[in-house]
């Protein structure tokens, strides 16, 4: 079906955590850094002081195994492995290896020319230092991290106390592009002609119009407002007398039904509540490592961009939060077969 009217039907509103999530909250290696069009010439600026040996260049690996030695600095199996895992395809050993010395050529290049005391690489190499250790340590205290049962339920217990105040409806709708075609099809239904028939044969939402109108089971929030509005009004078996205009055209209304938006089992839940569990956690950790920090924002411009960030940072946790109080329709809808067959696949909200 392609229907225009469901917004969101089956939402993709289930939290991915794991690491997607610590990556979110760190910078990229050199994001904060900008770039620098003439590095040598910064580097020349730059005090030189002692010129490190190319061989004392490179961290040891404590009981890494080396695999070769490049001017006398070690290249370790624990590099290639990295490589390996952030490509996430097959290369060839040798091949990696080959490349691999050549980058560290090019590094021992870079630092005979004093490149490594330029500022902005300088910088860069700091901020990628920062972020493998925060999301060692992300990744660290996942891993540690247990989410106890009683917890669990105790989510679980809030979530279908909101829900059981939530309803959900089934109404069918036909879809023209003016007005005077919706009202000239009330005329018709006023006399007696069949709604389905009416849907099949005129509306633009070829996908409900396929099946008489009907749109399935939906809740309001799902819908785009004025059409949301119209259904909420009617009682079930009514017709809207009047046609309600979208930005996708004139809708004619009728209300079938209505229920209680079901209810999903704790298992239906458990991952999407241990999710957020587990992303309140590293929220709270976060918050108390700044609280406990010196943190002090010495420029004014840096320190408003800080403050706007940290209003942002607040709002997104705010959607989040209603999006996951949201996301239980979702497994409640997944667990209702019997509605599959009726649901219009292209959501309102998303079209242009």
């Amino acid at each position: 079906m392609d229907s225009k009217l469901i917004a969101d039907r089956l939402p993709h509103r289930r939290h991915r955590l794991a690491i997607a999530l610590s990556a979110g909250l760190l910078l990229s290696a050199g994001a904060m850094t900008g770039c620098s069009e003439d590095r040598a010439t910064t580097a020349e600026k730059t005090p030189l002081g002692q010129q490190a040996s190319p061989g004392g260049a490179y961290a040891t690996i404590e009981d890494g195994e080396v695999i070769a030695r490049i001017n006398g600095s070690p290249l370790y199996r624990e590099n290639l492995e990295v490589v390996k895992e952030n490509l996430g395809a097959e290369v060839p050993e040798e091949r990696l290896v080959s490349r691999m010395v050549e980058l560290r050529l090019l590094a021992d290049r870079a630092r005979e020319e004093g490149l490594d005391r330029d500022p902005q690489t300088q910088a860069r190499i700091q901020n990628a230092i920062d972020n493998q250790l925060a999301n060692a340590y992300l990744v660290n205290y996942m891993t540690e991290m247990e989410v106890s049962e009683s917890d669990v339920e105790a989510a679980y217990d809030k979530e279908m106390e909101a829900l059981g105040k939530e309803t959900q409806y089934r109404a069918m709708h036909i879809l023209v592009e003016d007005e005077e075609t919706a009202r000239d099809l009330i005329a018709q239904l006023d006399d007696g002609a069949d709604f389905g028939e009416l849907a099949q044969e005129h509306s633009k939402d070829t996908g409900s119009g396929e099946a008489g109108g009907d749109l399935g089971w939906f809740s309001l929030d799902q819908m785009v407002e004025p059409f949301a509005d119209a259904v909420g009004a009617l009682e079930p078996g009514q017709r809207a007398d009047e046609p309600v205009e979208t930005r996708f055209g004139w809708h004619i209304v009728q209300l079938e039904e209505t229920r209680p938006m079901p209810k999903p089992t704790l298992e239906q839940m458990r991952p999407e509540l241990e999710d957020r569990a587990r992303r309140d956690a590293i929220n709270g950790m976060i918050a108390e490592l700044r609280d406990s920090a010196n943190v002090e924002i010495l420029t004014s411009d840096v320190r408003s961009m800080v403050e706007r960030d940290g209003d942002a940072d607040s709002q997104t946790d705010s959607q989040a939060s209603n999006q996951a109080d949201n996301a239980s329709g979702e497994s409640a809808e997944a667990g209702d077969e019997s509605d599959m067959g009726s649901l219009p696949a292209e959501p309102l909200k998303a079209m242009p």
